[in-house]
């Protein structure tokens, strides 16, 4: 069932898209509609007068029904989009009413000056700016031309109305004509509103959509940056082992030189020979702890599982050993056997060598803004420690520091300290994401310039690694 006040919306509703024309279509719906009721209702009261108090004479009742039938053919107008003629006959037609009125009964009829007053709101409403100022001109125009008749007495309009008192018809007729006009004032104000509101609405939800906007920006770009900064690690593990294959192909040499030599000796005595194989064998070890290490690097394969800390941490300094020795770096880590991560091994292999390479390279001379570090003692420490609900691994260094300024760049995509061909700015960058990403943990970084750095890597332990150990 229609709600009354739903079915006069959807009466006077417009179908417009232009929200301007809209707005003047349902205020001259509204005012047809309203003047139609007045008009219905003063048909049946003079109808009621005519047929049973024959107090009127002539066509009042027909008058009034010819009106009706006006002002619906003007709806009709209005709703099959022909606005502006709809417009300009129904304030042509109010119009009417105070153009007689004042040629009649002269130019200072307060009726009529009310009803001009009238008409030129409503133009200003249905016709907007230009059409209020037309109707103020024609208003000033015939008021002025009826006043000059009347000066020149070319014309004798009726007076005896100045002689009568304002009685009570007359306060009434002025109260109704107040009430049209406030009605139309409301209309428009209320339409202005409800365009305001729709504006204010339209705006929020602009400014919504370019606020989520910019956050999908936001959130591609650093999807975006991601894969570029996944694939750049890629590369860089390459890149990383192309720099130090020098050192891996070292210690490949030594370990079967170290074999042939060992073996091919013939002569000696028992514990000669014993000590040659000795030494082959603890050669060949360290020959199978680097491949096994290299292997791990260059994986790619995703395998969550419990893993030795320090068996990781092992490697990297297998494989970085020969590095160290170059830089005459030395490497400094007392393992820890009995501390058990659960997670990828490989990705944390990945984060200890980006840490403890970038310790070495800290130690070598040159970087792009300081200065070498002085000949003596250089190191590169690995601590590691478990609290009840934290792993805590340190990579310390004693080399040339990070500038103040860059402390908190470093672990930007790109951002690098070295000359260029040293780095690319991947390493930090892409062991802090897997750090808070795949063990959600937290890498930060401390240092003074000239006085090394240090490195705290804090891994939550994980459920499940007491749940697989349990």
């Amino acid at each position: 069932m229609t709600r009354p006040g739903g079915l006069f919306n959807k009466i006077i509703r417009s179908h417009s898209n232009d929200e301007d024309t809209a707005r003047r279509e349902r205020i001259l719906n509204t005012l047809l509609l309203s003047c139609g009721g007045l008009f219905v209702a003063s048909f049946l009261i003079s109808f009621y007068q005519y047929f049973t108090l024959q107090q009127y004479r002539g066509l009042y009742p027909v008058f009034f029904l010819l009106i009706i039938f006006w002002l619906g053919f003007l709806y009709w107008l209005s709703r099959t989009g022909k606005l502006k003629i709809a417009s300009y006959l129904f304030l042509g037609s109010f119009a009417l009413l105070p153009t007689y009125a004042i040629y009649h009964w002269g130019a200072d009829v307060v009726a009529g000056l009310l009803f001009y007053i009238l008409v030129i709101v409503m133009s200003g409403i249905l016709l907007g700016s230009r059409g209020g100022l037309i109707s103020t001109g024609f208003a000033i125009l015939f008021l002025n031309v009826v006043t000059y008749l009347q000066v020149s007495k070319i014309i004798d309009p009726i007076s005896y109305w100045k002689t009568k008192p304002f009685n009570l018809s007359d306060t009434f007729a002025v109260s109704i004509i107040f009430s049209i006009i406030a009605v139309v004032s409301w209309l428009s104000s209320h339409e202005v509103e409800k365009s305001l509101a729709r504006a204010r609405k339209s705006e929020a939800d602009l400014k919504d959509e370019r606020d989520s906007l910019e956050v999908k920006v936001e959130q591609r770009t650093k999807e975006l940056k991601e894969v570029q900064a996944e694939k750049m690690a890629q590369l860089y593990r390459f890149a990383e082992f192309g720099r130090i294959s020098s050192g891996l192909f070292h210690d490949l040499i030594n370990p079967l030189n170290a074999v042939s030599l060992n073996l091919g000796k013939t002569d000696g005595t028992p514990e000669e020979t014993k000590q040659y194989v000795s030494n082959a064998v603890r050669a060949a070890k360290k020959l199978e702890d680097l491949v096994v290490a290299v292997r791990k690097q260059l994986a790619r394969e995703e395998t969550k599982a419990l893993f030795l800390a320090d068996e990781e941490i092992g490697h990297v300094i297998e494989v970085l050993s020969h590095k160290a020795q170059q830089a005459n770096v030395e490497l400094r880590f007392i393992p820890r056997s009995d501390i058990k991560m659960f997670g990828d091994a490989i990705k944390f292999n990945q984060v200890v060598l980006n840490l403890v390479a970038n310790g070495i390279d800290a130690c070598m001379p040159p970087t792009a803004e300081l200065v070498p570090v002085s000949s003596g003692d250089r190191w590169v420490e690995v601590s590691i420690i478990e609290e009840p609900e934290t792993i805590i691994m340190v990579v310390e260094d004693n080399g040339v520091g990070i500038p103040e300024q860059h402390i908190d760049k470093i672990f930007e995509p790109f951002f690098t300290t070295k000359i260029k061909g040293q780095g690319i700015g991947i390493g930090l960058s892409m062991a802090k994401r897997i750090v808070e990403k795949d063990f959600g943990g937290l890498l930060t970084a401390k240092s003074e310039a000239g006085r090394g750095a240090s490195f705290k890597v804090s891994l939550p332990v994980r459920k499940q690694a007491i749940e697989y150990a349990a």
